[in-house]
């Protein structure tokens, strides 16, 4: 370092270099974005339900077309199962959005997937869209189906078909949310067992453990209620082929996907400091009015999207071109 002498000849240091301590605002964060594509979804959704349910020919239930009858046992089978899903959801409802408003006053991570999955069934009118691949029981609760109400569907695609409600709406809960809750769970043990172990390897294990739920459950649906079915899937990614029990095996890949996802964006808030999932990040720039509505309206956006692009896009592509045709009872015909 070079000294200098003032005017008497004294040595004296140059003046020391000043060092930035202040980072600068925080620029990182996408909550405008996923917020901006919540907001879209929920105008989707809204001007399909609204015109939907103002219809005078679509909002009402299905008619069960004969000739073949459907077995009184099957029927109360259907009706338990709706029943189940029912009390599940109100159960998830009560557990992630109501509990945790009475107690803190806001909502957290939980609840916000909750309400974004719930309100996300509105993809699931994408299914039959273009054709009917994903056919449902006509004995089930229903109103008929908002398919055709969605934008870019098909005039020339049958729409009138039982758009289950009772047990339809409650899946994207427990297949959602509910196996976040689980998947979490797994990895906490993982760790606990583990300490060394990765989120990459603990969110493998919670995918395979997603994917045989999602076998098991959906086919002891399929095989006891008959209350859904694949109507149209692609011969060689399916098992039990040209069958009413059909089943494709890229139906548990995809909801598997789906909970994995779910559940890496729960940990995502569980492991950080402040309790902020990577889909909410950057709140704080906005005004503090704005940040609750904003975290809420990221999380559903995030929701709607990966149920869309991870699970309904790929099955009404692969369904819409698969060659393996279901020989369905009557009554799941639209």
């Amino acid at each position: 370092m070079a000294l200098t002498a003032d005017r008497e000849g004294a040595v004296v240091s140059p003046p020391a270099q000043q060092t930035r301590t202040d980072p600068g605002p925080d620029r990182t964060g996408t909550v405008a974005l996923w917020a901006l594509l919540g907001a879209l979804g929920l105008a989707i959704a809204g001007q399909a339900w609204i015109r939907w349910i103002l219809s005078s020919s679509q909002f009402s239930p299905a008619p069960i077309l004969g000739p073949d009858h459907y077995a009184s046992w099957r029927l109360v089978t259907l009706r338990c199962v709706e029943g189940i899903s029912v009390v599940v959801l109100v159960w998830l409802i009560w557990l992630t959005v109501v509990r945790p408003l009475r107690r803190e006053g806001r909502l957290q991570i939980d609840g916000m997937i909750t309400i974004g999955c719930v309100l996300g069934c509105i993809t699931d009118g994408v299914l039959n869209i273009y054709k009917y691949i994903f056919a449902w029981n006509a004995h089930s609760i229903n109103l008929g189906s908002w398919s055709g109400f969605l934008l870019l569907g098909s005039p020339h695609a049958n729409h009138r078909y039982a758009e289950a409600l009772l047990w339809g709406v409650p899946m994207y809960a427990y297949f959602c949310i509910g196996i976040a809750l689980a998947g979490c769970w797994i990895v906490s043990r993982l760790r606990a067992s583990r300490p060394e172990i990765s989120n990459m390897s603990a969110l493998a294990a919670v995918y395979a453990f997603a994917f045989v739920f999602d076998f098991v459950v959906e086919n002891l649906i399929i095989r006891s209620t008959q209350a859904y079915g694949f109507a149209r899937t692609p011969s060689p990614l399916t098992l039990w082929a040209g069958s009413q029990y059909q089943f494709p095996i890229y139906e548990c890949v995809f909801v598997a996907a789906l909970g994995t996802i779910f559940t890496a964006l729960r940990l995502s808030a569980l492991d950080a400091p402040d309790g902020v999932s990577f889909v909410e990040r950057g709140f704080e720039r906005f005004r503090p009015s704005l940040q609750m509505p904003l975290r809420l309206l990221a999380v559903i956006g995030f929701c709607v999207m990966t149920l869309l692009v991870v699970y309904h896009l790929g099955t009404n592509w692969l369904g819409t071109n698969g060659s393996s045709v279901a020989h369905l009872a009557s009554y799941m015909k639209p």
